[in-house]
């Protein structure tokens, strides 16, 4: 692999963990972020993938809430 690759893919991991470990500190770290520095363009594209995949967790979970039997109602009288 280049190393211009090898320094995305180590930015990619570390971001992916900053924001799944340590989303206050990644936060504050993604301001001083650059674009035009492959570390920081995988540090970025791997909290968005860890973001990807938390919504994709709760879509599932909110699915199987909807899947369950609903309660018989109480009578009120």
């Amino acid at each position: 692999m280049e190393q211009e690759n090898l320094t995305y893919v180590k930015g990619f991991n570390d971001g992916y963990k900053l924001a799944k470990f340590q989303p206050e500190l990644f936060e504050k770290l993604k301001e001083s972020l650059s674009q035009d520095n492959e570390y920081d363009t995988g540090i970025l594209a791997g909290a968005e993938q860890w973001q990807q995949e938390k919504e994709k967790q709760r879509l599932a979970e909110l699915d199987q809430l909807g899947d369950r039997e609903p309660e018989q109602e109480i009578e009120r009288g």
